[in-house]
């Protein structure tokens, strides 16, 4: 009977019958990965658990039993723009990330961003998050170097046909088609609520273009910016 143990934060869980949920986990060891629970409590999207799944075959659906690491979305409840960062992004997780398959590296990033949430600049790591799983998923943006052979040190703009940066020397005569680049995501720089908010759209756009349509929370980002 094939089963493991492992470490997930949870994704999402919907009623499967009259006493069973499935649950979807992004685990550490074997990628984001379905199973069944018996309870009649539905477990909140956004907590860290300690797992253990098991089936007769090792391709069935299978049962998962758990119990509570971190309840990271519980910690938030009076804090609406993190609570939309958390739920973001365990609606972008579990609508993109392939079944099981592994992604440690991932899964590592993700354990650090959730630690970020307590720090003043959070939403400038909540972006930098939503690029590295743009990479991770195949559609990562270039942002080494201009795509126009112009100052790689004031690059200002992406291209949203190819993601490769632009300077803002070769950028400026067509800045009406080109995607806004703040700074601070090619070089050690400060984070205005502009900048931010440009860093947003920007990840954005290549999330909707190459993903799945944007979850409407997403928009609480934007607030006071």
């Amino acid at each position: 009977m094939p089963e493991f143990h492992d470490t997930g934060f949870i994704l999402g869980c919907r009623r499967h019958g009259e006493s069973a949920i499935i649950m979807s986990v992004f685990t550490q060891n074997h990628g984001r990965h379905l199973g069944l629970i018996h309870t009649k409590n539905l477990p909140q999207p956004g907590t860290i658990v300690s797992i253990r799944w098991h089936a007769r075959l090792s391709e069935h659906l299978g049962n998962y039993s758990y119990e509570i690491i971190n309840p990271f979305s519980i910690s938030f409840l009076e804090d609406t723009k993190r609570l939309a960062a958390i739920s973001t992004i365990c609606q972008l997780l579990d609508e993109t990330l392939p079944e099981r398959e592994a992604l440690p590296d991932f899964f590592n990033q993700l354990q650090i961003f959730l630690t970020q949430l307590n720090t003043d600049d959070w939403l400038k790591d909540y972006i930098f998050f939503e690029k590295n799983l743009l990479s991770c998923l195949g559609f990562g943006m270039d942002l080494s170097k201009c795509a126009g052979g112009g100052d790689a040190n004031d690059l200002a703009y992406v291209s949203p046909k190819t993601a490769r940066a632009v300077s803002r020397e070769k950028g400026d005569p067509y800045r009406e088609k080109l995607l806004s680049l703040p700074s601070f995501l090619y070089k050690d720089a400060p984070a205005t609520p502009q900048d931010i908010k440009a860093g947003l759209l920007l990840t954005g756009y290549f999330l909707a273009k190459h993903v799945h349509q944007l979850p409407k929370i997403r928009q609480v980002l934007f607030k006071n910016l």
